[in-house]
């Protein structure tokens, strides 16, 4: 019975979920768009395809064994976004308490343990194993049960699919690599030589050793006529400029199969369903806010008003709005929410506004609704009155709420006095 074993390029993973996700924070301003991008992988998609074996990859920290090779090894990378920076070491912590174990090997990236881990593991023909990966150069270890599994896309890459999409065989990915280069990790190229004549020069020729063997011979007779048309012109001087890079460019596009997992066991990386909701696990989830994540029968029962023991005051006339204006006068910071008839701006008409100074001091301001309500023309005077002073608003939905009110002030066609020179209002969102 064969068994199905899941490699996850760990680094590559927690980059590709930052940026599918928009960025979003916790109540506290915690931004968790990655964690949440992981965590819904684990639990969600990882629940479902329930792989046998689950191994969770990671680069070593700092520099690796290629910068030695090359000092501008993936010098031209952006820095890490802090805000991913930043919550690499919950990811960490979350998939430790999942039971998940993470293997990171000083001086190598996750791709050369990967590769020496499935250098080891195909041996075992009952074994069926997936490469979770963006990475090209991973592509190279495609074989008869060894297969890149595109998450996102859902599309599982085998020889043939390899093929398709690099139009070579997938040995071969690590000598296209060394003539077109890789921008991600500024990995020198061959001038001039983009994927058509690198996919040429291999599949005519082979790798980049025989091509600069045909080179140095100049024995082009026996080659077809599509290949031939390479080496001409300006294409065999660049080739031979080229040439240190091609080899240096090779070596850093090899993956190492040397990294020593003397210690390493499948049976310790078995997949646990169950564990990847554990108790502590779901506690976390709930700090984070991760609600859609948290079994239904597990979440924490939904606080109503009425179990809050808030007292919200109804503002429905002239005192009511000039009693308000005293308590603002107190505060610093208010919040400020409406309530409108619809989504739409346009169609929208103004059922209320609400302010909130304090658990204590929560007002309704009533526009439209079957009670008392404030005439036009007092609730201009109440929003002249809190624009132009010195206080920081928050808003739930700063743009849609400024649009509403600008308006119903212009609909409703209030005269004003004179408004002061210069906005005293700071908002927040």
């Amino acid at each position: 019975m064969s068994k199905k074993i899941y490699l996850v390029d760990g680094n590559n993973f927690i980059y590709r979920m930052f940026f599918a996700l928009p960025e979003f924070a916790t109540k506290d301003w915690k931004i968790v768009n990655a964690i949440f991008g992981m965590a819904k992988f684990f639990v969600g998609q990882l629940v479902k395809e329930n792989p046998d074996y689950l191994i969770f990859v990671k680069d070593a920290k700092w520099k690796n064994f290629r910068h030695d090779l090359y000092d501008d090894y993936k010098a031209t990378r952006d820095r890490m976004p802090d805000n991913l920076r930043d919550q690499i070491s919950d990811i960490e912590k979350m998939i430790k308490m999942m039971g998940v174990d993470i293997i990171e090997i000083d001086w190598y990236e996750a791709d050369d343990v990967i590769w020496t881990l499935a250098d080891s593991l195909w041996k075992d023909k009952t074994n069926d194993i997936y490469i979770l990966t963006w990475d090209k150069d991973l592509y190279s270890l495609v074989s008869e049960n060894v297969k890149i599994y595109d998450t996102m896309k859902k599309k599982i890459f085998w020889i043939n699919e390899t093929k398709e999409k690099f139009e070579i065989e997938p040995k071969m990915i690590i000598d296209y690599l060394a003539i077109v280069g890789d921008k991600a990790d500024n990995i020198p190229w061959i001038e001039g030589f983009w994927p058509k004549k690198a996919v040429s020069l291999i599949n005519g020729i082979w790798g980049v050793e025989e091509i600069y063997e045909i080179l140095e011979k100049w024995d082009f007779e026996s080659l077809d006529d599509d290949v031939k048309k390479v080496f001409k012109g300006k294409n065999i001087e660049k080739l031979e400029l080229s040439k240190e890079n091609a080899f240096l460019s090779k070596k850093l596009a090899t993956i190492a199969l040397d990294v020593s997992l003397e210690d390493f066991s499948l049976e310790n990386f078995a997949f646990d369903p169950v564990e990847l909701q554990n108790e502590k696990v779901i506690e976390y989830f709930k700090s984070l806010e991760f609600h859609s994540l948290v079994p239904k029968d597990q979440l924490d029962e939904t606080k109503k008003w009425a179990d809050l023991w808030l007292k919200v005051q109804i503002v429905w006339d002239k005192q009511g709005l000039d009693d308000l204006k005293k308590s603002i006068k107190s505060y610093e910071n208010i919040i400020l929410d409406t309530e409108t008839t619809s989504l739409n701006v346009i169609e929208a008409e103004l059922v209320w506004i609400s302010i909130y100074l304090d658990d204590s001091h929560i007002y309704y301001i009533n526009r439209w609704h079957n009670w008392p309500q404030v005439t036009d023309d007092d609730l201009h005077s109440f929003l002249d009155f809190l624009f132009w002073s010195d206080k920081f608003i928050v808003w739930h939905n700063l743009k849609y709420d400024l649009e509403i009110l600008e308006l119903y002030r212009k609909n409703t066609k209030i005269l004003h006095k004179t408004e002061p020179e210069g906005l005293q209002m700071t908002i927040g969102i």
